[in-house]
């Protein structure tokens, strides 16, 4: 009995000395993989730190906090300060500090944070120093490592912020010269609510920032072509970039020319568009005047074919009436022949006076017909072309709308075009052909004028309306024609442009708006 008692007895002490074996089994599995965990885990995270862009190190924390030293460092510390990580481990950080007073501060700014409880600090610009001794701007964000209340280590992420420091220098750079610049520089968004401007378009248009920033681009524009901004926006947005004439408000209600340059520039996901705005008013000044020397040089080729047509017969007239005022000749004949000879006189005269014309006119805008202008203008130069076998083809659009315009400076587009036509196709072939056309686009009307000279290079095209730019010989232009006429037009809220290629004639095309 005693004996099968023990036997049970042992059955039931092995069995449970069996289970404790299975246990331990299972928990030494269960360490074993968690080690592996661990050490896997331990390994991402290396592998993260090392793969950071931005230095980490993790300090001890004596009881003297200038004796702290490098306990470990990321291998981003290369590229930062130029050590290998074996160099720094187990040193103290003063070596990565600009000086040792820089060092010394830092710690006391350490040891009055851990005085605190402070758990991260964020301290920016703190100047520190390379292996090679360049020093350079850093951000640090400390973190505090406590055990048992007590802070034993510090990590700290370092940040090498030299290229951020440059670009903010760069940007309060550019800020400061946008606000020396004497142009006027405003930013609106894509509806032309203004967004930002400088200093100068305060003083240019009498309001303040605070003023100007709840205003939108058709609030400083002349009431008159408040309608022509949405055109102007629409072009900037299609175009990318563009330059025109206008005509801007200041705050008093005065008007005053300006040219802008506005294009587009994208933010990220956002678009704007940048414009400088240029008080033209001295320039105006000046073109008006150059205008007038211009208009004496084209009056005088208009007034030498009028004069060849009347110089002759008049010559002619006078002489002969001069003789038989002579003769003996009745009374009343010879009373006819002294009318006659006093009006030849009068209107050679009128012909002298004309090609010494040059008095400045009145710029009113009137309505005005387009056809008509052109009209007059070839009758002025009819006399040269036909002398140099250049013919001209009219294709006028009937009943084209009249529309406000200063004709006579419009003429002054047409006669300069015209003239330029008639130059390069002597030049090219000693006779040829003009053909002008008309008709109404949209809501402009538009001229065209044709030639079949030799055509413009690609290269001049671009540089065409430039002022005191002439492909002409020398002495046969200023090169302020054309630039004039764009003026001129542009003042008129239209476009002037060129099409050509070489050898195959040229094109200049105006286009006015209807108003």
């Amino acid at each position: 009995m005693n004996e099968e008692t023990s036997k049970k007895h042992l059955q039931v002490e092995l069995k449970e000395l069996r289970q404790r074996v299975a246990d331990l089994e299972a928990q030494e599995s269960k360490l074993s993989r968690a080690e592996d965990e661990l050490k896997q885990n331990k390994e991402y995270l290396e592998n993260l730190n090392n793969s950071l862009p931005d230095a980490i190190i993790t300090v001890d924390v004596p009881v003297n906090i200038d004796d702290r030293i490098i306990r470990y460092a990321n291998k981003s510390i290369e590229k930062i300060f130029g050590y290998k990580q074996k160099e720094l481990l187990g040193k103290s950080p003063v070596v990565q500090y600009a000086s040792k007073e820089d060092f010394i501060n830092s710690g006391k700014v350490l040891k009055s944070a851990i005085s605190r409880r402070t758990k991260v600090i964020h301290r920016e610009e703190l100047l520190l120093k390379r292996k090679n001794g360049e020093t350079f701007p850093a951000e640090l964000t400390t973190t505090f490592i406590r055990t048992g209340g007590k802070v034993t280590q510090i990590t700290s992420i370092i940040r090498d912020i030299t290229e951020r420091r440059q670009a903010e220098e760069a940007l309060h750079l550019r800020a400061h010269l946008l606000n020396e610049a004497t142009d006027s520089i405003i930013a609106t968004d894509l509806d032309g609510n203004l967004i930002y401007m400088n200093e100068a378009t305060c003083r240019t248009y009498g309001y303040s920032k605070e003023q100007l920033l709840n205003m939108n681009l058709r609030q400083l524009v002349s009431p008159d072509i408040t309608r022509l901004v949405d055109e102007k926006l629409r072009r900037v947005k299609e175009e990318g970039a563009i330059t025109f004439e206008s005509e801007h408000r200041h705050r008093d209600g005065s008007v005053f020319p300006v040219e802008v340059t506005a294009r587009t520039v994208n933010l990220g996901d956002r678009t704007i568009i940048l414009s400088a705005i240029r008080d033209i008013t001295e320039r105006k000044k000046m073109e008006e005047q150059l205008i007038v020397t211009d208009r004496l040089a084209s009056i005088g080729e208009l007034a030498s074919g009028v004069a060849h047509e009347l110089n002759n017969p008049l010559t002619g007239i006078i002489g002969f009436s001069e003789l038989l005022l002579n003769k003996d000749v009745p009374e009343d004949v010879k009373g006819d022949l002294k009318i006659i000879h006093r009006e030849a006189q009068r209107t050679a005269q009128v012909v002298k006076n004309l090609l010494t014309f040059a008095r400045k006119q009145d710029t009113t805008k009137k309505p005005a017909d387009i056809n008509k202008a052109i009209k007059s203008v070839l009758d002025l130069r009819a006399y040269d072309q036909k002398v140099h076998n250049i013919d001209v083809v009219t294709d006028f659009a009937p009943d084209l709308p009249e529309f406000k315009a200063d004709i006579f400076r419009l003429q002054q587009v047409f006669v300069n075009i015209i003239i330029n036509a008639e130059y390069f196709i002597l030049q090219a072939h000693g006779k040829g052909t003009i053909t002008i056309t008309t008709k109404v686009k949209g809501d402009t009307v538009l001229a065209s004028f044709a030639d079949d000279g030799p055509g413009i290079k690609e290269e001049h095209l671009r540089r065409l309306f430039d002022p005191f730019f002439t492909t002409k010989e020398v002495g046969q232009g200023t090169g302020l024609g054309l630039s004039i006429c764009h003026g001129i037009v542009t003042e008129h809220g239209g476009h002037i442009y060129a099409e050509s290629e070489p050898g195959q004639g040229a094109t200049f095309i105006v286009e006015l708006p209807i108003r």
